[in-house]
This record gives structure tokens, sequence and C-alpha cells, in this order.
């Protein structure tokens, strides 16, 4: 679901997420988030963006980048463009973040990794794949739509290039990669199985 904040700030939110502000949002730019959801935040000279989620903030200079949070106090946030700093609470560790870098934070123990992400891009509520492999594609997309694709076959690292848009329904999202790579889907129970 698209919500459209005071500042024009955009929040695309996952099922069952929800945000927070105060009233005066304009002079005190601060989101508590539960969930998940992705960002595109409308730069403002002299007034910072702040996503509060588990004993963590993220400083946001004007940039679009997804929190997903997992199980267990986990926590990843991906950086598509612009500039992030994500602030642990607990330790005052601060990370500046670089465009397609994604943080692994754990709010229970406190623990913090971060590694660069290649092949997909994020403009105008779509995700860009350019010769993403299909293995990595599959895992992406469990992780945004809490799903269980499992691919079984040869060439697990097939490059998809490809656009998928923000509120992409699952289902289209899996014809559209069957059709593009002359795959087959079967569904047994929750499981989505593809084969070629």
């Amino acid at each position: 679901m698209l919500y459209q904040l005071p500042d024009s700030s955009e929040v695309w939110m996952y099922p069952n997420s929800s945000i927070r502000f105060a009233k005066n949002f304009n002079k005190d730019r601060r989101v508590w988030l539960e969930g998940s959801s992705m960002f595109h935040v409308r730069k403002q000279h002299g007034n910072t963006f702040k996503v509060y989620i588990d004993k963590a903030f993220i400083e946001v200079k004007g940039t679009r980048f997804l929190v997903d949070k997992k199980e267990a106090g986990n926590n990843e946030i991906t950086l598509f463009n612009g500039c992030v700093e994500f602030n642990v609470e607990a330790t005052g560790k601060q990370i500046v973040m670089k465009p397609m870098e994604k943080i692994f934070y754990n709010s229970v123990n406190a623990e913090i990794g971060i590694r660069k992400i290649e092949n997909i891009e994020w403009q105008d509520g779509k995700f860009k794949f350019d010769a993403m492999p299909l293995n990595r594609l599959i895992s992406i997309i469990n992780q945004m739509y809490h799903a269980n694709i499992v691919y079984e076959g040869k060439d697990e690292t097939s490059p998809f290039s490809g656009t998928i848009r923000q509120e992409e329904a699952l289902d289209d999202i899996i014809l559209k990669i069957c059709f593009l790579m002359n795959l087959k889907e079967e569904r047994v129970g929750n499981t989505i199985i593809i084969r070629n």
C-alpha cells in the first residue's frame, strides 16, 4: 500500500506493517516503523528524516531505501540510491551507507553487518533487475513477499533482466519470470516450485 507523508515523501508499506509520525511532521520528520516498508524520501535542506526501528534509527539524507523486518529481532536495510546513516542506539555505532548496500542488524544482540548488492535498481516504484542470477532473484522475492519459492532445475544462476513493480502481485511476478525464462511453476501447499 502506498502512503504519502505530509512532506510528499512516499512509503510503500508491506502487509501487516504500520507507521506512526507526529502531527507537526513537516517540522519534525520522524517515523516509527513496525514491519517492512520501502521509503522514497524527499530532501529538505536542514530538515532531516529519521525512521525508527527496533532499538535503532536510520537518518535519511533524501533517498530510496527498504526496511525489511525479519523474525527474532533481525532487520535488513537496503539502500538503492542517495545516502542514509544507520545508528544503533545501544552501542552508538553509526554506519553511513552507500547506494546498493545492505545492512543486517539484530536488535537483540546489536550485531550489525554490511554487504554490497548488485544487479538491482529502484526507480519510480519499480525494481529493475539487470542480469540478476535466478537463485538471487528468488531469494529477494521470497523476502519481499514472505513467500516460499523453490527452484528445482539446472542453471540456477541463469540471468534475469526485467522490471517488477512494488505493488505487483506475487502470482503475476511468478508468471512473468516463468514466461521470460521459459520455466514452469507448480504449487504444493504454500510452496511455489519453479523448474525448467
